[in-house]
């Protein structure tokens, strides 16, 4: 009933709101599938043509078909929208079969390539046509579709499906075989059709879209491909490996490895032409293992020539198809260290004699087997880490065990640190020869080798004994000593750098307070005018390397003077120190008086040198025997011959009976003449003393070591409480290795030792050890 109403002079009439309909709107199915029938075999027929009716057209009845309450839809049918989408997709799928089987299969004929032609074309279409009657479904793929189970497919990979059962699985050993041939043939560089067979491979790969797609393909294709490409490349190896094929046997595996190079390349361009690029990895390790891998010991046997001659086209040729290979770079690696251990060593064979007496000889045999194979593996193996390695490892061999290292690396530790020596002290011809630039770079070749070392306890033992004597002497570069020091810091524990830089403090320090007593003297003199100046060194024992201890002989009385007056100025300002003076360590300058009119030198001489000369000042008795001379001095029969030698050989003394000491007595020899005014006749004794210092070193450094070892076992055991033997060999080995490597006899040696000093007991059993301290 409707009641109009007046408002403001205009009449309103109330008319009720009609509500839209949801009941489903009746249907006639098959007219309207009838309709899209014709629509969809147009399309698949010839995708390209303009369809007659707009393809909203074409949706709307779908959508229809998929919402509606559908009739006609044959006997026992409700017509409900759930069972009418049953239907449409049913019907779907069975035009799809129909269409494959009744028309393009027998329009896919031919052989070859006429076969692979027909299949594209007709599956060009197909994927159009699809592409097209899949979004006329848009609809029911986004509603009825997604509402089934989860194996109920989309209306393209419905068609996809369709086309792989009814089509594809009946020609699949014509349409495989087809390309493989094709494949073959563009091997064999005959003109082929890239286009085509990147379509047909493209198709198989599409194919799979019900399933991952690389997993249909694999089986369908690259299986058979692979196969194919594994005989082809034999049948290839061995007719290029045939000796007959090359009359030249040298050029044989060097134009081998070209083809490889050029074939792999081939392959990588029929990977970007058409083949599908989860076959690459697949490709390519069947490619290496036919062309490389299992020819692997003829490659690497032929290396050894190319090595020999220094022919790095056919090293980097090598290197780069091995580098591809799943462990090929392992084979050629280890023959990169073996060569550079055997040529080290016959490199240092070859200078043995002359080394052991010049370490300048040994460290440039080394380095120059060092840089040629550095430069190896820089331009030929591309700093690889294997071959960085290689270098490393080969070095280390050869370095530590060779003709002059012959049961371990402790000799070449030794060298290596008397080079560096003589590459710092300016007097010596190595440094002299080289500059500024040249001796940092020297010097950083030093830190090379000494990364190499296994006993780097050695070198630091005899480079810290080396530098204390530079800096005692005076004769050091503060630049360079710094430099070098810098330069330990990177590859040395910082206690040990610590003690060096002390070093240097401690001469800075002696240089402050030998100028303030320069000053203290003025103020103070002596009532002895012929008392010697003096210049002392004051070094702190804790920080030095030398073994301090007081003089073995009678100083002489001038320059005991000359100590005591220092001693009293030193006591005014460090009252809580004491002074322990080191004769045997300083040198002076004798000025010999008692030559002939017209000549005049000055000796440059020890402490006991001195105290032997300083005996004949009493002119009173002109002659001196050694029994009298070891009463004056003190010196002992040892030392007292040892300085007399030398005096004598350089012409200063002269003996009564020649080089029968005991029997003889000495004169000064006022005929004495040289060339330079001054002379230097401790230069002579420092190089015989070295000899003893050289021969002594090696037991300071085993008793270093069983130090070291005892003390590396007490803080494992300190930590550990209780340990087996082994896993304690094997962890103090460890602790140490940073700085040598000890044996296992040593380990077990000290072990005893610390048992029997109640740090440490057995364990009833035997096998372990308990810590007690």
């Amino acid at each position: 009933m409707v009641t109009p109403s007046t408002v403001g002079g205009l009449c309103l009439q109330h008319i009720p709101h009609k509500r839209p309909s949801l009941k489903p709107k009746p249907v006639d199915f098959q007219v309207n599938w009838d309709f899209l029938v014709d629509g969809m075999r147009k399309v698949l027929t010839d995708p390209f043509m303009p369809p007659s009716v707009a393809i909203t057209q074409y949706y709307h009845i779908v959508y229809k078909l998929c919402t509606g309450q559908c009739s006609n839809l044959g006997t026992n049918s409700s017509g409900s929208v759930k069972e009418a989408g049953q239907q449409l997709y049913s019907h779907l799928k069975a035009f799809l079969i129909d269409y494959i089987e009744n028309t393009v299969v027998r329009s896919v004929t031919g052989s070859h390539t006429e076969i692979l032609r027909s299949y594209l074309k007709q599956w060009d279409n197909f994927k159009r046509g699809m592409d097209y009657i899949n979004a006329l479904f848009h609809y029911m793929n986004e509603d009825w579709v997604k509402k089934q189970s989860q194996g109920t497919a989309d209306v393209r990979t419905l068609g996809y499906v369709c086309w792989k059962l009814y089509l594809y699985k009946r020609i699949k050993s014509a349409i495989i075989g087809a390309v493989l041939d094709q494949i073959e043939c563009d091997r064999r560089y005959m003109d082929v059709d890239g286009n085509l067979l990147s379509g047909v491979i493209k198709s198989i790969v599409s194919l799979g879209v019900d399933q991952r797609s690389p997993s249909f393909y694999s089986e369908q294709f690259e299986n058979e491909f692979l196969q194919a490409t594994e005989r082809f490349y034999e049948r290839e190896v061995a007719q290029k490996l045939d000796s007959s094929s090359c009359p030249d046997q040298s050029q044989l595996l060097p134009k081998y490895m070209k083809h490889i190079e050029l074939r792999l390349e081939e392959e990588h361009r029929r990977l970007k032409s058409y083949l599908h690029h989860s076959t690459e990895k697949n490709l390519m390790k069947t490619m290496i293992k036919v062309t490389i891998n299992d020819c692997i010991s003829t490659l690497l046997e032929m290396s050894q020539e190319w090595f020999d001659k220094d022919q790095v086209e056919e090293q980097m040729r090598l290197f780069r198809l091995l580098e591809q290979s799943d462990g090929g770079l392992e084979p050629l690696r280890k023959l990169v260290e073996d060569r550079i251990d055997a040529e080290g060593k016959a490199t240092i064979q070859r200078v043995r004699s002359e080394a052991l007496r010049d370490p300048c000889v040994y460290v440039e045999a080394i380095l120059q087997v060092y840089k040629k194979y550095a430069g190896m593996v820089r331009d030929i193996f591309e700093n690889h880490q294997h071959f960085r390695a290689a270098l490393d490892k080969g070095c280390r061999r050869f370095i530590n065990k060779n003709a002059i290292a012959t049961t371990s690396g402790a000799k070449s530790a030794d060298l290596v640190a008397k080079y560096a020596h003589m590459l710092l002290k300016p007097s010596s011809k190595a440094a002299k020869q080289r500059s500024e630039q040249e001796l940092d770079e020297a010097l950083g070749e030093v830190l090379t080798i000494f990364n190499l070392l296994e006993d780097v306890d050695v070198f630091q033992k005899v480079y810290r004994d080396k530098l204390s004597n530079r800096l005692i002497q005076n004769s050091y570069v503060q630049e360079q000593e710094t430099l070098m020091i810098t330069k330990l810091k990177v590859v040395c524990a910082y206690e040990y750098t610590y003690k060096l830089q002390q070093m240097f403090t401690d001469m800075e320090i002696s240089k402050e307070i030998n100028a303030t007593y320069s000053e203290w003297s003025q103020a103070t003199p002596l009532d002895d005018a012929t008392v010697p100046h003096l210049t002392t060194n004051i070094l702190k024992s804790v920080s030095w390397p030398q073994t301090w201890q007081p003089p073995r002989f009678i100083v002489p009385p001038l320059i005991q003077k000359a100590l005591d007056h220092f001693t009293t100025f030193y006591k005014e300002r460090h009252q809580a120190r004491s002074l322990s003076w080191q004769p045997s360590q300083s040198h002076g300058l004798l000025r010999a008086n008692y030559l002939r009119i017209g000549r005049r030198h000055d000796f440059q001489v020890t402490t006991q040198q001195a105290a032997v000369l300083l005996a004949f000042n009493n002119w009173a008795v002109a002659t001196r025997t050694l029994a009298e001379l070891d009463v004056e001095t003190k010196l002992g029969e040892k030392e007292l011959d040892f300085c007399l030698q030398v005096l004598y050989r350089c012409g200063v003394l002269l003996s009564s009976t020649g080089s029968d000491f005991k029997r003889t007595s000495f004169v000064l020899n006022e005929d004495f003449h040289s060339n330079s005014r001054k002379v230097q006749l401790n230069n002579v004794q420092y190089k015989e003393g070295q000899a003893a210092e050289d021969t002594a070193t090696p037991k300071v450094i085993a008793e270093d070591r069983k130090y070291a070892i005892q003390a590396a076992i007490v803080r494992i055991m300190k930590d550990r409480k209780t340990i087996a033997h082994a896993i304690l060999v094997q962890d103090v080995t460890a602790q140490l290795r940073g700085t040598f490597t000890p044996s296992n006899q040593d380990i077990k040696k000290n072990i005893e030792n610390l048992i029997e000093k109640d740090y440490v007991e057995r364990t009833s059993d035997g096998k372990s050890y308990t810590y007690l301290a």
